[in-house]
């Protein structure tokens, strides 16, 4: 029997394609704060820029015009379905880590294009980049 050996070359050859695939195949893009900026000054139609923290977080400031919608609310993936499909999403957290976690969430949606500020604000404070003002608790 031959099987395995067809399988084994199978596999390496599906692997090599699978490696070999160009980065534009991937659903998001992760983006520096400074390719953040541009994105925002020069944006894609309809762009929309989204800040998972707390609302807590977001109160203490964020990026211009984002829209909150926090990463551990139980209503999280429900709201997601309310995002428009077929719309640039500019996606933050505080350091990535948690809109890291939450791009297989945006991708299973069917939400994107997906550009990632794999840093988080943290970086984009760090970098100077503008801040809107904390607002007031609620």
């Amino acid at each position: 029997m031959r099987v395995f050996p067809r399988a084994s070359l199978f596999l390496t050859l599906l692997l090599t394609l699978a490696c070999l695939m160009p980065l534009e195949a991937l659903a998001y893009k992760d983006v520096s704060s400074a390719e953040a900026r541009e994105l925002i000054a020069s944006p894609p139609e309809g762009l929309i820029i989204l800040d998972i923290r707390t609302p807590d977080e977001y109160r203490a400031g964020h990026i211009a015009n984002a829209r909150n919608l926090d990463f551990f609310s139980p209503r999280f993936e429900f709201h997601l379905a309310e995002l428009p499909k077929n719309t640039p999403i500019l996606l933050y957290c505080r350091s990535g880590n948690r809109s890291s976690q939450a791009l297989e969430y945006f991708e299973d949606a069917g939400l994107g294009p997906l550009y990632h500020l794999n840093k988080g604000f943290k970086q984009w404070q760090q970098d100077g980049m503008p801040v809107t003002e904390p607002e007031p608790a609620q």
